[in-house]
């Protein structure tokens, strides 16, 4: 970590400064990948003095942490707000209507038709946060201070899944929880790469309806 005073680096002009670096940082790595974050790259696109990248942060890794720290804060309210409004639905029916067969399919219907709106904005509205999100995992193994953010944004992806899960399976949410989250970012992830023209979003629906119906414990959602 850099070794500049606490007093100096958080002045109000001087954390403008450092969040437009940031800012940048988020952009160069959603672009051009993790090779592609020099600080001249990042003060090109900031639009700052390529002395001030260093002034800030020590070094790239340094710089990479707090980007994806910014990036993890930021994500967390509009994930939490899609939640919300899950678990809202989910609480308008009792605990014996759930263990209906015919309520249940309904639900998996509503659950999948919900995560495919927050998904689809996602990958239309916001595939800069999407392309930052996987390399930030990919990232982690570049030292254990990403290691450790990655692994609580992760940690904050899985816990609203496992209160789902838990609601249809109680014996092992957790299990549950981890695959949907790895067939929910595959799914976010091939989509990034598709033209628009191409994307289905019926499709999307189908499979994570599928991949829900078998988390709710439906024979074939």
């Amino acid at each position: 970590m850099s070794d500049a005073s606490p007093a100096r680096r958080r002045s109000s002009r001087g954390e403008q400064t450092r969040l437009r670096i940031l800012e940048a940082t988020l952009e160069t790595i959603a672009e051009l990948g993790l090779r592609g974050v020099t600080h001249r790259e990042v003060a090109r696109r900031a639009e700052v003095q390529l002395s001030l990248t260093t002034y800030y942060f020590a070094d790239i890794e340094e710089l990479m942490l707090e980007a994806f720290a910014l990036f993890s804060t930021r994500s967390r309210p509009g994930y939490e707000q899609a939640w919300s409004g899950i678990f809202d639905y989910l609480e308008s029916f009792s605990r014996s209507d759930l263990r209906r067969t015919d309520v249940k399919e309904a639900v998996c219907e509503g659950l999948a038709q919900r995560a495919t709106d927050y998904l689809v904005a996602q990958i239309m509205e916001k595939p800069i946060g999407l392309a930052v999100e996987q390399n930030f995992f990919t990232a982690a193994r570049l030292s254990p201070d990403i290691q450790t953010l990655a692994d609580e944004h992760r940690a904050n992806l899985l816990k609203p899944l496992v209160s789902l899960c838990g609601t249809f399976n109680r014996n092992d949410p957790e299990v549950d929880a981890e695959l949907l989250l790895d067939v929910i970012t595959t799914l976010e992830y091939a989509a990034m790469s598709m033209p628009r023209d191409d994307f289905d979003s019926e499709r999307l629906k189908r499979l994570i309806r599928r991949q829900v119906g078998w988390a709710m414990g439906i024979r074939r959602a």
